[in-house]
């Protein structure tokens, strides 16, 4: 009876020693992956604004932003998928050769002026949306694109 108590510790501290020993190695794997990340996001030489614009559900829902590099609309996603991101402006850096690889600074929101949007390639746009509710007309309002 002793010696199965015996055996049965000696397998059970086995196993925390495991578990203990995996949990170190997935920590340092994420930690190392970070670090990686984090030397190639210093490679980045372009810089722009983005608009982000939607959250995209599901299991690998993302927040939805996009950008223009030399009159092209790229459009990417990052996993940080909070409402208060949305509609509005954050600034980007991004690959020159492929600017798909690109990263969001999320924590800084921007406030550019007009002249700073045009540069980076957004165009003000007009549109309009229906008021069936007390006018019943079409009300105009504008927009950044």
């Amino acid at each position: 009876m002793k010696e199965d108590k015996k055996e049965k510790f000696k397998n059970l501290k086995i196993a925390a020693i495991g578990s203990i020993f995996i949990l170190f190695i997935v920590f340092y794997y994420d930690y190392y992956k970070k670090k990686q990340f984090d030397k190639y996001k210093e490679t980045f030489k372009g810089e722009t604004i983005a608009l982000t614009t939607r959250i995209t559900n599901g299991k690998g829902g993302l927040l939805r932003y996009y950008f223009y590099d030399s009159n092209k609309k790229i459009l990417s996603g990052t996993r940080k998928r909070y409402p208060k991101f949305l509609n509005k402006f954050y600034r980007v850096k991004y690959d020159l050769k492929n600017p798909k690889s690109n990263y969001i600074e999320l924590e800084n929101e921007l406030k550019p002026d007009s002249l700073t949007l045009v540069k980076a390639g957004f165009t003000y746009t007009k549109y309009y949306k229906y008021d069936d509710g007390v006018t019943s007309r079409y009300l105009e309002g504008f927009k950044w694109k």
